[in-house]
């Protein structure tokens, strides 16, 4: 996998939408607060770049605007991507309504794609080709809406769950297990997070970390494959909600930025 790719499947699958409060919640609610995220990335513990993503909600649906620069001695490239994720009472879920993707410098490249409405079907754009994918039995996604759904799954307790997403040439399935709860240091501090592990994919191992205390993001994860090493760590978060939503929530607005300068590992 190209590095800014494994970099963004890396994110995409670990930065969700919702709130803890928001099963409680009816759509239109919760579904108007405006997020942004910036992670450190590592590259065998090298620092490499960052990675920044925010979401804005506009109705039912959200847009993801995602950036991240990665710096590799005379290599330097960055990655763009912007995406159209919304809630379906049919699926019971976050799906993906579009996604446009540019990468510049190393592997330079644009990829666009479109879903149906019941995540069935994908229209794909690469490089003057386009492709088609259909799934018969669950929705394609892309990685954010895969992300949002994790989190979800996470909020509403379950302890396995299976994906479809789409890549720059091709249709993936992804099997996740939650392995339980442990404490890590982070850039917040040493704190409680659930642990969630790709699995039936012998030749690589990506691992998460979403912590409650920190509104049930992902504060850390890793992506081993052959000579790729990768980490990232949240640096900031930035969460702004309406008066209304506040109200609900008793949090209005949610700053944090990291006060250690350490490369946490697991204990």
């Amino acid at each position: 996998m190209k590095l800014q790719l494994a970099v963004h499947a890396l994110l995409g699958l670990g930065v969700g939408l919702l709130s803890p409060s928001a099963l409680a919640l009816p759509a239109q609610q919760y579904h108007q607060c405006t997020k942004s995220f910036t992670y450190d990335l590592f590259l065998s513990n090298h620092r490499i770049g960052h990675y920044q993503r925010t979401l804005n909600w506009q109705g039912d649906q959200v847009q993801i605007r995602s950036y991240s620069t990665i710096d590799i001695k005379v290599s330097k490239s960055q990655f763009r991507q912007n995406s159209r994720v919304f809630w379906s009472e049919q699926e019971n879920g976050f799906l993906t309504h579009s996604f446009e993707r540019h990468i510049s410098g190393l592997m330079a490249g644009q990829t666009s794609a479109t879903f149906s409405e019941d995540g069935r079907r994908t229209s794909l754009q690469h490089e003057g080709d386009t492709l088609t994918f259909t799934s018969q039995d669950i929705p394609i996604r892309d990685g954010d809406a895969v992300g949002s759904q994790i989190r979800l799954n996470l909020l509403n307790g379950k302890k396995s769950f299976d994906f479809k997403l789409q890549g720059t040439d091709d249709v993936d399935r992804y099997y996740f297990e939650v392995k339980g709860q442990e404490y890590i240091n982070t850039n917040f501090g040493r704190l409680k997070a659930f642990r969630v592990e790709q699995v039936r994919k012998p030749d690589r191992q990506l691992v998460m970390w979403f912590a409650p205390a920190v509104d049930y993001q992902l504060v850390k994860a890793t992506y081993e494959r052959r000579l790729l090493n990768l980490k990232a760590m949240l640096l900031r978060q930035d969460i702004q909600c309406p008066q209304t939503t506040a109200t609900m929530q008793s949090n209005a607005t949610i700053q944090s930025t990291a006060t250690s300068q350490s490369t946490p590992s697991i204990p």
